[in-house]
């Protein structure tokens, strides 16, 4: 949902409606993880509420923050959610509707909102638990010296913070871009960073962000272990692990649906990478 254009297709009801309805008979889906709605009006969060009720779903709404600096564009998509929350029309159900809330992606690694950025988290989560909504960020936590300590074994000064100020880890575990990793080596990190939030963090936690490619993109252009077979076996493994998931209390989210190049499950035409993929539900 990057389209900043506010009437674009891609941000109206009945697009958001209809995908909603597909991820949820396809594959299963209860809840979605919006990424960086690049409209800043009220419009969107409406429409993102109104598509999860009519499909019984959840949704994790997300504040954007863009990426030049700007923080009158962040303020204006924190209040345009604010904004839905205080109507009359759309107050009292959307705390039913939106499970959680963030404040944006990857906010630490981007560096945004300079020095006030850990006061402004603050003050997004007591708006947002005030009317019933936990609230956070959604980011990758293996920042040596920054969100974790410089041995990976605790919390950096940054990290402990966010900690404080957050109801729940959403975390971004991505192998994709750490080390150049073989898929086939990729579970052994995932499995580390799942021990960190369990023994470290040790707050709620789902993993809204982690991803493989099927072809070369932009993203990491010449990514030496890409294909349609290794995203196929990437996906599959979460679904093996199912029961360690469960274990750990552990959440994960497909990243992504459509909009970011070959990560996407869906392509352009409609069709999906890995057809007939339901992950199982543990």
């Amino acid at each position: 949902m990057e389209e900043s254009d506010c009437s674009a297709v891609s941000n109206g009801l009945d697009q958001i409606s209809a995908d909603f309805a597909q991820m949820k008979k396809d594959f299963g889906a209860t809840i979605v993880r919006v990424y960086y709605p690049g409209c800043t009006e009220a419009s969107v969060f409406e429409n993102l509420l109104k598509a999860g009720v009519a499909n019984n779903m959840a949704v994790i709404p997300q504040i954007w923050f863009g990426f030049d600096g700007d923080n009158s564009v962040w303020q204006a998509s924190r209040d345009a959610l604010y904004s839905v929350m205080d109507s009359d029309q759309y107050g009292k159900i959307a705390p039913y509707v939106f499970h959680s809330a963030d404040f944006g992606s990857e906010p630490i690694g981007d560096g945004v909102d300079g020095g006030n950025f850990i006061q402004d988290l603050a003050a997004f989560k007591a708006k947002m638990n005030g009317y019933g909504v936990p609230a956070g960020i959604s980011e990758d936590w293996d920042r040596p010296g920054t969100m974790s300590s410089d041995d990976g074994q605790g919390l950096a000064d940054m990290g402990q913070q966010v900690k404080n100020n957050s109801d729940y880890v959403h975390s971004h575990i991505m192998p994709y871009y750490h080390g150049n990793l073989q898929e086939s080596e990729t579970w052994d990190y995932i499995s580390g960073q799942l021990d960190f939030y369990s023994t470290v963090v040790q707050l709620p936690t789902f993993i809204t962000e982690t991803q493989w490619a099927w072809g070369d993109n932009s993203h990491y252009p010449g990514h030496n272990d890409v294909g349609i077979a290794q995203y196929t076996a990437y996906w599959k493994k979460f679904d093996d692990e199912c029961e360690t998931f469960k274990d750990k209390k552990l959440g994960w989210f497909i990243h992504t649906w459509q909009g970011e190049e070959t990560f996407d499950m869906k392509k352009d035409d409609g069709s999906y990478i890995m057809p007939n993929f339901k992950p199982r539900k543990c």
